[in-house]
């Protein structure tokens, strides 16, 4: 599995998985850890088209969204299956098995499905890169997204291409044009909060509009650290940090 483009004829099932019980965050990136070693086995790259990963359960689980073709697609529950059992994760709800859909319905329409399916997949590849390298690093990345960059509609990749650069070798592969592609797509607010919610593991939304918190100044380190202590997120943002 890699940087590739994802036909719209391949099927969308989804997993959702735990390590073990444990606390909200922590059980959540242990279980990421946990299937690192899947996503990175040829045998996996070769029936899997493409991947991506959120926060699921009571934010102490993952839910994983794949591709596959269809002629591949009953290797592919076999394979998660098998690998789950191998490694005591347990599949807090029953699976969505391999159907047709269009993923992109409610994030721009069919006329995006290819664009997106590539999107999410990149985006998920440069995250395990990123969660791997530095955790705390990248948390703080998507907090600070979140309540600076998103809600004052600051340039969005001035906030996160020296990270990507520096953590993603994924990122550092793509040639200008698709680095300019991605970043444009981060501009969306729907597709970027993809990546927040694998990342940070949680979102914010404006309880009013039930929109994505927008407009008006950035906020201070101190005033996001208190979002961050009431959501339990369990960080603190040092007040002098940069991205």
């Amino acid at each position: 599995m890699g940087v590739q483009n994802i036909s719209k004829e391949d099927l969308f099932g989804i997993f959702y998985v735990r390590k073990a019980n444990g606390a909200k965050w922590d059980s959540y990136f242990k279980t990421i850890n946990a299937l690192r070693a899947l996503f990175q086995d040829k045998a996996f790259a070769d029936i899997v088209s493409g991947l991506y990963l959120n926060v699921s359960g009571d934010f102490d689980s993952v839910r994983i969204s794949y591709f596959v073709s269809e002629a591949k697609s009953t290797e592919a529950v076999s394979v998660f299956q098998k690998y789950f059992g191998d490694n005591e994760m347990t599949e807090i709800r029953n699976p969505d098995l391999p159907r047709k859909t269009i993923v992109a319905a409610k994030y721009g329409g069919k006329e995006l499905e290819e664009r997106f399916r590539y999107f999410l997949n990149l985006e998920t590849l440069i995250g395990l890169e990123l969660t791997k390298a530095d955790l705390p690093h990248s948390r703080m990345l998507f907090a600070t997204y979140c309540w600076q960059v998103r809600k004052a509609s600051l340039p969005v990749r001035e906030h996160f291409e020296p990270t990507f650069a520096k953590y993603s070798s994924t990122y550092a592969s793509l040639a200008d044009k698709e680095k300019e592609q991605f970043f444009r797509d981060m501009e969306r607010l729907d597709w970027a909060h993809m990546m927040v919610n694998f990342v940070l593991g949680i979102d914010w939304y404006d309880q009013n509009t039930g929109g994505f918190v927008v407009g008006g100044m950035p906020l201070s380190i101190e005033e996001i650290n208190m979002i961050l202590k009431r959501a339990g997120l369990g960080f603190q943002i040092p007040l002098d940090w940069k991205p």
